[in-house]
């Protein structure tokens, strides 16, 4: 199979092992890293920039000019060390353009064929930034509130991971990626609808997406398979865009399930995920958020600080499984028409579609009940479906930083310390008890109600009754 990224060849990976390490470690670890932030912007990189830029690193490292003469032989082994297979003549940016992008459908195709594939085995991921607990800048009043008080935007933030297939019937386990490796609200919580991990800034990270890949989307993809009857060793693809932090695509290898790289300059036009599936979870996410602070008994700013990151991931949960499988299916079209061809996937533009689509949902939610809410401009309601459309997902590193890194490498944060619900009361454990005291009366006040149908009280029913059996097991384990 051939998943080779553009500028570095499997066949130079696999020779370079056997070379001696470089002369001056620093100099090419920081360059290298220059060059693999640069190229992964799309940004044009030609032999003299990487000369000039080494000459600027080893001015900065205190690298005296008679240790490296930066010659065109300097260039070629620092080339082929990395495994760089070629570099780019000129200066021109590579802007995304329908060119590139009609190309590289012919390629992508072109794997799809020489590997015989289906859309349950081609993925695509990607990484959004989320503000979880955001508002819309207005003077807003919360469900128990008279009179509007003014606050200040909330930027609390997660990265979510976001993954599925071309088919539609498969979406991995969202992705989150907090601050704090041990929320307070996450006490006493036995399972969580996502996989989370943390990191000091709520980024994305090599490492973090490596342990992603190997122990959560290669172990989700299989069991995929297995429900669907096909073999333990079928290939499966997982399609990136060339975010930083993603590994090569040769560290991402398990079996036949491997990764290959969109180019730089035609992931904003043809990525799948991109092409409204983030913006259609948003939406149901923010849905979500308004709605509850609509049912709070508390004022805007309560309400954002009893929100906590345990009550975001499981909206992130419910969001994603609330994308309807068309949808993603019809996120492929640009990238792969024939992936779905079902005469009900029309060829609207989904992005326009989908955030029509959103802003209506969102304003019925608003417009729905007698909160000053109501009265909160369309415009606004719009700017925040948006407020962190390009929310950054990964480190931006400047010169300084990168040398750093490779310079000055910092021992792991402790992550506990670093709590976005700090201030939230901590909730005792819940007994037994208690939990059957609330849902009886849960239950009795939905026997009252006219709000449910008898099916739906009959299923509360049944909830009460799995509660039982399970409290009893409960109780025989203690005496065991």
């Amino acid at each position: 199979m051939k998943f080779a990224s553009q500028s570095v060849t499997t066949e130079k990976l696999a020779s370079r092992k056997t070379l001696k390490k470089p002369k001056l470690e620093q100099l090419d670890s920081v360059l290298f890293k220059w060059f693999s932030a640069v190229r992964s912007e799309g940004k044009p990189v030609t032999g003299p920039m990487i000369v000039e830029k080494a000459k600027k690193f080893g001015q900065d490292l205190g690298v005296a000019e008679s240790e490296c003469n930066y010659s065109d032989g300097w260039l070629r082994n620092f080339k082929f060390r990395h495994g760089i297979r070629r570099l780019d003549v000129t200066g021109e940016t590579l802007s995304a353009n329908q060119n590139s992008a009609e190309k590289y459908k012919d390629e992508f195709e072109k794997i799809v064929a020489d590997n015989d594939l289906t859309p349950e085995q081609i993925y695509n991921a990607d990484e959004t930034g989320l503000l979880w607990r955001c508002l819309p800048t207005s003077t807003l009043a919360g469900g128990g509130e008279k009179a509007a008080k003014g606050f200040k935007k909330n930027k609390d933030r997660l990265t979510v991971l976001l993954c599925a297939n071309a088919s539609g019937n498969h979406r991995v386990t969202p992705f989150v990626i907090g601050k704090s490796a041990k929320p307070r609200a996450f006490k006493n919580v036995t399972h969580l609808p996502v996989q989370y991990d943390a990191q000091s800034n709520a980024w994305i990270t090599a490492a973090l997406f490596k342990d992603w890949f190997f122990h959560h989307f290669v172990p989700e993809v299989k069991e995929s398979f297995k429900s669907l009857g096909l073999p333990e060793d079928t290939k499966a693809i997982l399609l990136l865009d060339n975010c930083k932090a993603h590994p090569p695509v040769d560290e991402l290898v398990s079996g036949n399930i491997v990764a290959t790289l969109l180019p730089p300059n035609v992931t904003s036009l043809i990525q799948p995920m991109d092409q409204g599936v983030i913006q259609n979870f948003k939406c149901f996410y923010r849905r979500s958020f308004i709605q509850g602070l609509l049912n709070a008994d508390c004022d805007v700013t309560d309400f954002q600080k009893k929100f906590t990151v345990k009550d975001a991931v499981y909206a992130i949960a419910q969001s994603w499984n609330q994308v309807k499988n068309t949808t993603l299916q019809k996120c492929w079209r640009k990238l792969w028409p024939a992936a779905n061809p079902a005469s009900d996937l029309t060829l609207q533009t989904d992005e326009e579609e989908n955030h029509q689509d959103a802003l209506t949902k969102v304003l019925d939610v608003v417009r729905s009940t007698d909160n000053p809410l109501k009265n909160l401009p369309e415009d606004e309601v719009e700017e925040w479906l948006l407020i962190d459309e390009n929310e950054p997902v990964e480190q931006e590193l400047t010169d300084e930083d990168i040398i750093n890194i490779v310079v000055n490498p910092q021992p792991t944060q402790n992550l506990e310390e670093k709590d976005s619900d700090a201030e939230t009361e901590e909730k005792e454990k819940i007994s037994w008890a208690e939990a059957a005291e609330s849902l009886n009366k849960f239950i009795s006040f939905a026997e009252a109600s006219t709000s449910y149908s008898a099916s739906e009280i009959i299923d509360f029913h049944i909830i009460r009754n799995k509660f039982y059996t399970k409290r009893q097991k409960s109780r025989k384990q203690k005496y065991i």
